[in-house]
C-alpha cells in the first residue's frame, strides 16, 4: 500500500465514511437555490453573533457581481463576519443620475442580503476612481476579498480583468466567483472543497483549506500534484474535517480543472515557485481564475 494510500486510510478510520447530510455551507447557500432558480426570501435562522472579521466585495451591476455578492454573504454568515460592499464609479461617470444608480444597486444588494441572511451586518460605500487599486486598498483591513471573475469590459487594463490584479497583488486570502450556469441544482451545497498542493505550495494554503471545510462541515480533497510522496507538514490536524487525498502525475491544472466541476470551491496558492508578494498569478493560479468551474480562493 502506498503512503497516499496510508493516509486516505489514516484519515477515513479517524473521521468515518463520506456522508450526504446537509453541510452548513449548503443549508446557507440553498436559502438562495432552488432546482428552477431562486427561491422567494425565506427566514433565516437568527444567531445575533458580534462579527469578528470582515469580507469585501466589489459590487457592480452586472449578474457575476450578484453573484460575488450571494458567495461573500454566505462566507460571512458562515463565518460569523460582516459584510462590506463596494462600487467604484470611474470619474468620467459621474453625474448626478449615476450616482443616484450607485445608491439604489448598494440598497438593492442590502436588501437581497437580508431577505436571507439578516443576522449578517453590511455596510457599504461608493468610491471614485480604478476599481483594483481601490478594492486592493479597502481590502487591507479585511479578512477576506471577493470579486467575480470579470466586471464590465471597462475593468480591465493591461489585459488582466479587475479580479485577476486582485488576486495577484492582494497579500491576504482572496475569492474570485466563478459559476458558469449560476444558480446551479440543488446539489451544489454538498460539493466538497478541493485544495490544489504540490511540493511547494505553502503551508497556509492547506491551513486555509482545513478552516475553510471545517466552516462549511463539508469534506476535504486534498489534490496532490507530482510523482512523489506526500509533502511533509501539508495535512495539519483536520480536527474533524473528513479528508481525501488524490495523487495526480500529470497536468496539475487539467486535473484541477475537471474537479472544479465537481467542487463547491478550489484552493490554490496565488504564485508559482519562486513567486513573492506582488508578483503576477503563477500559471495554476491564473488558469484557475480564468478558465475553473467554481469559485476559486487563492492563498499565500
Amino acid at each position: 500500500m502506498s503512503h497516499l494510500e496510508d493516509r486516505r486510510t489514516e484519515a477515513h478510520a479517524r473521521h468515518g465514511t463520506a456522508t450526504t447530510a446537509p453541510t452548513r455551507y449548503g443549508e446557507v447557500i440553498n436559502r438562495y437555490l432552488s432546482v428552477t432558480g431562486y427561491r422567494e426570501p425565506a427566514a433565516a435562522p437568527s444567531r445575533m453573533a458580534l462579527a469578528t472579521g470582515t469580507v469585501l466585495v466589489g459590487v457592480d451591476e452586472t449578474p457575476t457581481s450578484y453573484t460575488a455578492v450571494d458567495h461573500a454573504a454566505a462566507e460571512a454568515e458562515l463565518r460569523g463576519w460582516g459584510l462590506r460592499m463596494m462600487h467604484v464609479q470611474h470619474s468620467y461617470e459621474l453625474s448626478e443620475a449615476s450616482r443616484g444608480a450607485a445608491a439604489r444597486l448598494l440598497e438593492h444588494m442590502t436588501d437581497r442580503v437580508h431577505a436571507y441572511m439578516p443576522d449578517v451586518p453590511v455596510t457599504s460605500r461608493i468610491a471614485i476612481g480604478a476599481a483594483a487599486p481601490l478594492l486592493l486598498s479597502d481590502a487591507h483591513n479585511a479578512n477576506l476579498v471577493v470579486v467575480g471573475h470579470r466586471h464590465r469590459a471597462t475593468g480591465t487594463a493591461f489585459g488582466l480583468s479587475v479580479a485577476e490584479r486582485v488576486a495577484a497583488h492582494h497579500t491576504g486570502p482572496a475569492m474570485v466567483v466563478r459559476v458558469p450556469g449560476w444558480p446551479p441544482g440543488p446539489g451544489f451545497g454538498a460539493r466538497p472543497l478541493v485544495v490544489g498542493v504540490d511540493a511547494r505550495t505553502p503551508p497556509e494554503v492547506v491551513r486555509f483549506a482545513v478552516e475553510e471545510a471545517r466552516a462549511r462541515g463539508c469534506e476535504l480533497v486534498v489534490l496532490h500534484a507530482g510523482t512523489g510522496a506526500v509533502p511533509a507538514g501539508h495535512l495539519p490536524d483536520s480536527g474533524g474535517v473528513v479528508v481525501h487525498e488524490r495523487l495526480v502525475s500529470g497536468d496539475p491544472v487539467a486535473a484541477l480543472l475537471d474537479t472544479s466541476e465537481r467542487a463547491a470551491a478550489v484552493v490554490v496558492g496565488r504564485r508559482g515557485p519562486g513567486g513573492f508578494a506582488g508578483a503576477l498569478l503563477g500559471s495554476v493560479s491564473r488558469a484557475m481564475v480564468q478558465r475553473a468551474q467554481c469559485p476559486v480562493f487563492l492563498v499565500g
